[in-house]
């Protein structure tokens, strides 16, 4: 695999302790196309979202001298002056340069990102490391042996110099490392081969130890590179050798340093460089002369994994302790690379990646799950504890992650219980008193005209919209003046042809003298003598002729041409609309009028009035069309469940009010969701009740697939149920439709058997068991977590006359590869249907008999992917990436299906889920067998 990250650098780095960034030095004696004798220390970002291959400079600042070691320390980190800690950098003349490195990201000046120098050593500083566990303190060492320790808080001179004489002398210091256990406690190594443990604030040495191939020490010493300290255990530390003839790396124990714990054999050239996995104590990482570099497992001595090989050896390693698994390489090749454990081959060659190569022998730390819990189906929460003295043990959990939501489904479930109208009324009334909102005020308070059965229901609908007669004792009765009447002024000759025309018995003539002299009233009482057809045509002309909006009301109620009202009026008067079609439309034209009117209002922008007018036509699909546009807006305080249940309280009561079980595809996907919503907190059978509010046989294949889930869940049978329950019938229909006499409702008992749950239903009921889960005592996380056991309480439809119900038709079984209906599948997608029934009979026929249930596994899911083409409800993308798909198959290239389907399993996840995880196991059971 190639690095995922690089810059062309000649550069030591350290990795930034609490931050993606990474800290580069220009490295002593590296030699540039330009012959540059600059150095610099420059801070880049590791940011693995930006597709750029080279990594991003953040800032830098010029150095007087290259540098010979680079460590990047916590010491003050996370305050406002250095948040990110400080950057010490061992130079070649023996200074160790402290630098801020926020002032460096914020492009301030060099003298600001310069903190200052510690000055001490005679010559180059090669050995440099934080305290992990006092951040305040950096040991460093020198060419002379000398090792100095710093105290951050006080620069101005060592707090300890450390130099180890007689046997203990060292040479050139090549490395020191602080105990991970003991802040005290800190190793040095020197290039003569001597390896050296001090106790820091008493200046002793505690123990050391020469590294020789054998117990012969006339075959002299092997120098030492670099050592680090065992970050599990206290006692060991690891130590590597640079010579070419002894490449070396070795475990020690420093109690006996002759008999080494563990040798890694794989370096075949001195070793320059190691450190120690932060992040998983079983990862090592070295790099040698021989061009390798290679991840140990640090319990086996085994290879894990390597480096692509350059064409020169990389001489600095590091781990990022912010991003795991993520390591650095400084080339002699001038670059720092990126690369990722995840992706390295265990020989190195190649791009091979951790799926096409050879998988790590051991999972990483940082791959392990952080708790051992796993939500299920139906609110249930699966969990282990390792604490435990059984801890093979799983144990199973009843939770309700909203709680509140919860006691907001059960209360409503309680409300209609009964399924009368008096207790739906008081669930209106109460919505309405309590909401905020106006729109829902009007909403709740309309659908509780709805549920009137007193015969006034279309009075009250007209003394809601504001339209009611007043009372016997209120007559209000106009009065007139003849004073402001004026006198007519008479016309000799007019008078005179209407007096020939009436002594000659000729109304029509007279009328139409009447007429053209604009005598309405005279008009009018002149046809009354004249017939009915002159009447007729009389009215007629005069309600055309006439300009008055009352008369535009008036023609449409004699013409009973409603219907054209409602089209022409104006939108703000759809009161005045509604309260004339309440009082004059009767049966089917009043269903059929408010949902014209319905219509008209919605382009209009009066969106609260269509949604009402859908309501009293009883439109239940239309109205929640219209409540499901709000469903995604955020409502302040108001998840998208509370939202959902919100919707569903309206939806059921308008259900149960319009007994409407046909409903839309939308609203069967509301349905849907709201099933899975209960589900989730573990209300199944309420799930399974909401759901029984739809015709089984317009159930869509996944909503099948759902309720069967459900059923299985609860071990029920939805084709073969106990009719053994109390239960409450009565029936209604939209209140402004009709106005009959009120129905009775009767409660009727079956009898069940004592140990039998009696429960109400829509329209069947069977017995559910809660079988409420005991946890063994003494689990800690049952404490933690609320159990809720929801006691169920079931719905009823009303009807019209006690009687027990026959068991609805059986459920029609989901679709399969041989059942689907794929007669409308378009021209250009039937090959699609071809090649998938040609493959998974090839697929059932390769696994056989045994493996029946597979098989009709993967035709049920096939199935619902033939229905979705047959429906056209199938997105435009993967119907292409479907069809070309198709399309490999039919050619035997099985790599490329391979390919697609992962494509779509990346892009199409949400659509195509279903049938992917078949699609996939199809192909590759083909690809196995050719």
């Amino acid at each position: 695999m190639s690095c995922i990250k690089r810059v062309d650098r000649s550069a030591y780095v350290a990795m930034a302790p609490e931050a993606p960034f990474m800290a580069a030095g220009t490295m002593a004696g590296a030699v540039d196309l330009s012959f540059s004798s600059s150095s610099n220390l420059e801070i880049f970002e590791l940011d693995f979202n930006s597709e750029d291959h080279e990594m991003k400079l953040l800032g830098q600042c010029s150095s007087s001298e290259r540098f010979t070691r680079l460590a990047w320390g916590s010491y003050g980190s996370g305050s406002e002056e250095t948040p990110y800690g400080l950057i010490a950098g061992g130079l070649v003349d023996g200074n160790i340069g402290l630098r801020n490195p926020i002032t460096l990201i914020r492009s301030e000046s060099n003298e600001s990102a310069h903190v200052r120098y510690l000055s001490k050593h005679k010559g180059p500083v090669r050995a440099l490391e934080f305290n992990v566990i006092s951040p305040n303190q950096l040991a460093s060492g020198d060419d002379d042996g000398t090792i100095c320790i710093w105290d951050l808080a006080n620069t101005s001179e060592p707090s300890h110099v450390l130099k180890g004489s007689g046997s203990y002398t060292q040479g050139e210091i090549s490395s020191v490392s602080w105990n991970r256990e003991f802040k005290h406690v800190l190793a040095s190594t020197s290039y003569n081969g001597t390896t050296v443990i001090w106790d820091v604030n008493n200046k002793k040495v505690i123990t050391g130890f020469k590294n020789s191939e054998s117990s012969d020490r006339f075959k002299g010493l092997i120098s030492c590179s670099v050592l680090q300290w065992d970050p599990d255990n206290c006692n060991q530390i690891m130590i590597a050798s640079d010579e070419d003839s002894s490449p070396s790396v070795k475990l020690l124990d420093i109690r006996y340093p002759q008999s080494p714990v563990r040798t890694f054999v794989g370096h075949h050239r001195g070793v320059i460089a190691m450190e120690w996995c932060p992040s998983d104590s079983l990862y090592l990482l070295t790099c040698a002369r021989d061009n390798r570099t290679i991840f140990w497992n640090t319990k086996t001595g085994q290879i894990v994994a390597e480096l692509p090989t350059t064409n020169n050896s990389n001489f600095d390693v590091h781990w990022s302790p912010k991003i795991p698994g993520v390591v650095s390489a400084s080339s002699a090749d001038g670059n720092i690379s990126i690369y990722n454990l995840e992706g390295c081959s265990r020989n190195g060659s190649g791009e091979n990646n951790l799926i096409d190569g050879a998988p790590l022998l051991t999972a990483p730390k940082w791959w392990k799950r952080p708790v051992s819990a796993s939500f299920g189906f139906g609110g249930k929460l699966v969990s282990s504890n390792s604490k435990l003295p059984e801890a093979s043990v799983v144990f199973l959990h009843s939770l309700a992650t909203e709680q509140s939501l919860v006691n907001r489904i059960t209360k409503f479930e309680t409300e209609i219980v009964n399924g009368e109208k008096t207790s739906l009324m008081s669930l209106c009334k109460k919505k309405s008193e309590e909401t905020e909102s106006e729109e829902e005020k009007e909403t709740w308070s309309l659908l509780k005209i709805m549920l009137e059965e007193d015969g006034n229901a279309k009075t009250k609908l007209r003394t809601h919209l504001g339209f009611s007669l007043p009372s016997e004792d209120q007559e209000h009765y106009a009065t007139y003046s003849s004073e402001n009447v004026e006198e007519e002024i008479s016309d000799p000759l007019f008078d005179d042809a209407i007096q020939r025309s009436l002594i000659v018995g000729d109304y029509k003539e007279a009328v139409a003298h009447c007429l053209s002299a604009n005598k309405m009233a005279d008009a009018l009482v002149i046809a009354h003598v004249g017939g009915t057809t002159l009447w007729e045509s009389t009215l007629d002309k005069y309600l055309k002729m006439s300009n008055a909006p009352y008369m535009k009301v008036f023609s449409a109620m004699v013409n009973n041409d409603l219907m054209s009202l409602v089209h022409t009026r104006p939108a703000k008067l759809w009161k005045e609309t509604l309260a004339l079609i309440c009082t004059f439309a009767e049966g089917d034209e009043w269903t059929s009028l408010c949902d014209a009117l319905a219509s008209h209002l919605l382009p209009s922008g009066f969106t609260l009035a269509a949604t009402l007018c859908y309501i009293c036509a009883g439109n239940v699909d239309k109205t929640v069309d219209i409540w499901l546009r709000s469903l995604e807006k955020d409502n302040a305080g108001e998840s998208y469940s509370e939202r959902v249940q919100d919707l569903m309280e309206k939806t059921i009561v308008l259900a149960l009010a319009t007994e409407n079980k046909r409903f839309s595809a939308s609203l069967h996907k509301l349905f849907e969701s709201y099933a899975e919503i209960l589900a989730s907190q573990g209300l199944l059978a309420t799930a399974i009740k909401f759901l029984k509010l739809l015709e089984p046989g317009d159930f869509s294949s996944e909503l099948s697939i759902l309720r069967e889930r459900f059923s299985n869940y609860v071990s029920l049978s939805w084709t073969n149920l106990d009719y053994n329950f109390f239960f409450l019938q009565q029936s209604f229909t939209p209140a402004p439709v009709t106005n009959a006499e009120p129905s009775r409702t009767t409660l009727v008992s079956l009898n069940p058997p004592p140990h039998q749950q009696r429960t109400m239903d829509f329209h069947s009921s069977t017995r559910y068991t809660n079988a409420t889960y005991n946890p063994p005592p003494g689990l800690h996380l049952n404490s933690k977590i609320h159990q809720t056991v929801v006691q169920q309480v079931e719905l009823m439809v009303p009807a019209q006359r006690v009687a027990v119900q026959p068991p609805p038709a059986p459920v029609a079984p989901p679709p399969t590869v041989q059942t689907a209906d794929t007669s409308n599948v378009p021209a250009h997608q039937k090959h699609i249907v071809a090649t998938l029934t040609r493959l998974f009979k090839e697929t059932s026929d390769t696994l056989g008999p045994a493996k029946k249930r597979d098989i009709e596994g993967i035709s049920r899911k096939v199935g619902s992917l033939f229905a979705k083409l047959n429906n056209e409800d199938i997105s435009k993308h993967a119907a292409e990436k479907l069809s070309l798909l198709c399309q490999a198959l039919d050619k035997h290239d099985f790599v490329a299906a391979l390919q697609i389907q992962a494509h779509l399993a990346s892009t199409e996840w949400d659509e195509c889920n279903f049938w992917l995880l078949p699609l996939k196991q199809m192909i590759k059971g083909r690809q196995n067998v050719r």
